[in-house]
């Protein structure tokens, strides 16, 4: 294999597909970039057996077609340390890789391309379509409330539900809930599937998808893996498998206590009592709905907070306690200037609501009051 190609467009590329390979593996092809070179450009690979990405054709002048495995953190090491524009890589058949560029050389000990584990294939039978920055939002609105430890696999991932031309994105700890709801006018309105798309995958598809601008996100699946595609590049996933939890039982309509409030003046004051448990997470924070405010408290061998904001008040007055982790987390991602809280009891959920619609939910488990 032999080409030579802009720097920076390979360094872009490098990083892409980097968001697929392993940082912790005992199988080291599996620390690796797949380079193959084609006719008119190459692409790259990247698989940690999870997550796989694919770069779409990225151009250079190919003067030998081949392919080889390159430990991705040294490639990207090289390819950034290189001077000039232009970088030549070749490679032989023993798999050793030359790097030109100006006067500067490097070689690199490379692994054989049918090491490489082969991306899975998913069939294009029925292709979806959405807003990709949409979609960006709406994975880091719900992200954080998927579960970490795995005694729940399927909790570890994200559900994705679409029903006509509106797409549902949940995620559960066992703790709480976050829910997040979008309509698009890409989305086929006759569609209805869901799917559990594990939480990582997620993580590492966020990192690439734009925050703003018209780039549109499509994705198809199988029984077993979905596909993400946008024009530079795809990405691959597993899917898990189970029944993920029936949600929608558990957000409850009813209520005894409607509070409705600045999320920012409340987020200020969930920070400043979360600032005295940084040694101890499990710090809980008191809230006390009054009749014309919320008072925030928290007390610890560090200090005590104490915190008032005002809002409008219907219902039961109450105290109840929170992880303020769990509020902050739902706090910092929404946008709205004013949030309601609903509650109906010290012991029961809180959950977090918009004043006028229904495209986000956040529901929290309280912690037992201490006399």
């Amino acid at each position: 294999m032999k080409i030579s190609i802009d720097k920076q467009l390979l360094l872009d590329s490098i990083n892409i597909a980097s968001k697929a390979v392993s940082s912790r593996t005992t199988q080291p092809i599996l620390e690796c970039l797949l380079l193959t070179a084609e006719d008119n450009g190459i692409r790259l690979y990247g698989n940690d057996l999870r997550v796989g990405i694919k770069t779409a054709e990225i151009p250079a002048r190919v003067d030998e077609r081949g392919s080889v495995a390159i430990n991705c953190k040294m490639f990207s090491d090289i390819v950034k340390k290189m001077p000039g524009d232009l970088i030549t890589i070749e490679s032989n058949p023993q798999n050793v890789v030359f790097f030109k560029s100006d006067r500067t050389q490097m070689k690199l000990l490379g692994q054989n391309a049918i090491e490489y584990p082969t991306l899975p294939e998913v069939e294009v039978d029925k292709v979806f379509s959405l807003s990709a920055a949409k979609f960006r939002e709406m994975i880091r609105q719900t992200i954080f409330s998927a579960a970490v430890v795995e005694s729940k696999p399927i909790l570890t991932g994200e559900l994705m539900q679409i029903n006509g031309g509106s797409l549902n994105l949940v995620a559960v700890d066992g703790f709480r809930i976050a829910f997040r709801k979008i309509e698009d006018e890409h989305l086929d309105p006759d569609a209805q599937f869901e799917v559990v798309i594990p939480a990582a995958s997620l993580s590492e598809l966020v990192k690439l998808l734009p925050s703003d601008g018209n780039d549109i996100l499509k994705f198809h699946f199988t029984e077993k893996h979905i596909l993400f595609e946008l024009p530079t590049y795809t990405l691959t996933s597993r899917l898990l498998e189970g029944e993920f939890l029936k949600y929608s039982q558990i957000f409850n309509d009813d209520f005894s206590t409607y509070v409705r409030l600045s999320r920012q003046e409340l987020l200020d004051s969930l920070e400043l009592a979360f600032l005295l448990g940084k040694d101890d997470k499990q710090l809980p924070v008191r809230l006390e709905v009054q009749s014309d405010k919320v008072i925030v408290t928290s007390n610890g061998e560090r200090g005590s907070s104490y915190n008032e904001v005002m809002g409008e008040i219907d219902g039961n007055e109450l105290e109840i306690a929170f992880n303020p982790k769990y509020l902050i987390d739902a706090l910092r991602v929404v946008t709205d200037r004013e949030i309601t809280l609903t509650f109906t009891g010290s012991l029961s959920p809180l959950t977090i609501r918009s004043i006028d619609s229904d495209s986000y939910k956040y529901l929290i488990l309280p912690l037992r009051l201490k006399a």
